[in-house]
């Protein structure tokens, strides 16, 4: 499979039959294109999601532009097909492909699985299985890829641990280019076994086999350096979930709510310079063609100089359609001209995360957030324009009442009125409301979750509650509930995990990050057959005083420091963010590093 002509030869009766070809053929404006021949070391970046989620994952695009960057490495992509396709390389016995080189999966060196959602686990397996690599690590070769895994649900890598060779924790810029050195100097000379050994002595690399007799595996934290932001990134052939160029401003947050896993593994905070994001806006969207650029962060508008850099960029892109998105909006830091600024040329929605609507419980979750903060963010939003409002709120919360449900209701019923007061016209407003799914490595992980009957109950209490007074603007959109089980059954797993994914693989579960295609009953009863009870499992207690499944990690975070904040969020006592003063919390002397503010 060298050439193009000779692939779509080959594969012609699998691309015709197929729904979306273009998913599949690769050769998208910006991939890039080297000689798989004349590099010392390729990796294959596997997204196991559709092929229009994965190729607007930003982590994905970062590996792929410095692996690449390196003359002596090659990086290609891959994504999960869907099922049509999966049936169509069975039934003409073709193995899965990269895009770029249309090379298949055992070719390459590494395969680098990105973990971004637990429901992606069973397709990973089916992803190896149609690349006709072994599922499980043990049962591979020297001539098999080395399966590596990274991203948030690597925060515990104890359910797939018999699956994945290796596990990169933390940031992966620079722990990536270190695996690919040591093992282009070592791979002629060591067994697998002994590559793989040497390859988990690299900081922020976890061995399930080696790397336990070492004690905790540290996390890697990179510096935002200029040279590893990509400027470019292959465009899609049809329509991506994010079709614009994406400039990471921030990364960390130290608002620290209680139940936010992203906000406690990416610390310290580590800013951007106010030139440098600057710089790569104007030259990604130069180099793309896109007319909208994304500022990334977990709390955009938390940059000391997000309004001084909009408003550059907004001179710079005056006399185009260029404009600017911002992720969802920290209320107490938007304000009218931030408004006005990010207004653009295409006025979609502005989406502010309150979480909760009682007081008592934003100090639960430690979200330092007022009621005034969140009408008035709102009040400024539909001055300057916008017609939609977007809220994210979550329940099922620890210590959650009644009282606090009401409260979101009570929320929306000030906005509407102070909308009237002021006398403007009443914004359409949209409520995603999430189930609490305990994390790993936050105050909240140790936290039973609330059954989905009871979650169940408190949504019929709340539709109730909002058929009752003058909502007809508003919307509420409630996750799943029994999905969100099965997030926090796999999220909090151990290795008894293992064969309950490798079952359900072999039943038939396959892209389960898409809701239409779980099969809830396989679930349980999967569960079941493997000795476990997701019910039991997901409304377990667990003390900061246990041996926790992810303790073999280490996120820099001390363990009393975790258990403090959930007795202050038992008191309903808040933790000052640590952009204002030093939370204590331990990541900095414990890693040597320190945050970094552009002042």
């Amino acid at each position: 499979m060298t050439h193009l002509t000779e692939f779509l030869a080959e594969y012609s009766p699998v691309l015709y039959n197929c729904e979306r070809p273009s998913r599949y053929i690769g050769g998208e404006f910006l991939s890039v294109k080297k000689d798989f021949n004349k590099v010392d070391t390729k990796v294959l970046l596997a997204f196991p999601d559709k092929y229009e989620i994965g190729i607007s994952n930003f982590g994905h695009k970062i590996l792929y532009h410095i692996i690449n960057s390196r003359e002596d490495f090659l990086a290609d992509r891959i994504y999960a097909p869907e099922k049509d396709f999966c049936e169509l390389l069975d039934k003409y016995n073709k193995p899965l492909y990269s895009l770029d080189n249309k090379k298949a999966m055992n070719d390459f060196d590494f395969i680098g699985f990105a973990l971004q959602y637990e429901m992606s686990y069973t397709t990973i397996l089916k992803m190896l299985e149609m690349g006709k690599i072994p599922i499980f690590s043990n049962d591979r070769e020297k001539s098999h890829p080395i399966i590596f895994a990274g991203g948030p649900c690597a925060y515990n890598p104890n359910p797939i641990s018999k699956f994945v060779d290796l596990f990169l924790i933390g940031d992966g810029e620079e722990v990536v280019i270190e695996v690919m050195e040591l093992y282009n100097k070592i791979k002629n000379d060591s067994s697998r076994g002994e590559i793989l050994k040497k390859l988990s002595e690299i900081e922020g690399v976890y061995s399930p086999v080696y790397s336990k007799k070492r004690g905790p595996v540290k996390k890697r934290i990179s510096n935002l350096k200029y040279e590893n932001h990509p400027t470019t990134s292959p465009i899609p052939h049809s329509q991506s979930v994010h079709d614009r160029a994406t400039i990471e401003i921030r990364r960390g947050c130290g608002r620290l709510c209680r139940f936010c896993q992203s906000a406690h593994t990416n610390l310290p905070i580590r800013e951007r310079s106010k030139e440098d994001i600057i710089n790569l806006a104007k030259d990604y969207v130069k180099n793309t063609g896109y007319d909208e650029y994304s500022l990334l962060s977990l709390s955009s508008n938390d940059h000391g100089k997000i309004e001084e850099i909009i408003e550059e960029l907004n001179n710079h892109f005056k006399d185009t359609d260029v404009s600017v998105s911002l992720p969802s909006q920290r209320a107490d830091r938007f304000s009218t001209k931030l408004g006005k600024l990010i207004h653009g040329v295409k006025k979609g929605s502005v989406t502010i995360a309150p979480e909760a609507g009682s007081q008592r419980m934003r100090d639960i979750i430690n979200k330092n957030l007022n009621e005034e903060q969140i009408i008035n963010a709102t009040l400024a939003s539909v001055e300057n324009g916008w017609d939609k409002i977007k809220f994210y709120f979550i329940i099922g919360l620890p210590f959650e009442e009644y009282e606090d449900l009401n409260g979101i209701i009570d929320l929306l019923s000030k906005i509407n009125q102070k909308c009237k007061e002021r006398g403007f016209r009443l914004p359409k407003i949209t409520c995603s409301i999430a189930t609490f799914v305990p994390k790993p490595f936050t105050p909240f992980g140790v936290c039973a979750q609330n059954l989905p009957s009871m979650i169940k109950e408190k949504i019929s209490y709340m539709r109730d509650k909002l058929k009752n007074g003058p909502f007809k603007n508003i919307k509420l959109n409630f996750h799943n509930p029994v999905v969100s089980q099965f997030e926090a059954f796999l999220t909090r797993g151990d290795e008894r995990l293992n064969k309950f994914i490798f079952n359900l693989y072999k039943n038939g579960s396959y892209l389960d990050s898409w809701e239409e295609n779980i099969d809830y009953d396989l679930y349980y009863k999967t569960a079941l057959e493997c000795g476990l009870n997701i019910d039991e499992e997901t409304t377990k207690s667990y003390s900061y005083d246990d041996v926790l499944p992810w303790d073999i990690l280490d996120c820099g975070i001390n363990k009393e420091w975790f258990k403090n904040e959930y007795n202050r969020a038992k008191e309903a006592q808040t933790t000052i963010p640590c952009e204002t003063k030093c939370s204590n919390c331990g990541v900095c002397p414990n890693f040597k590093t320190h945050k970094i503010l552009d002042n």
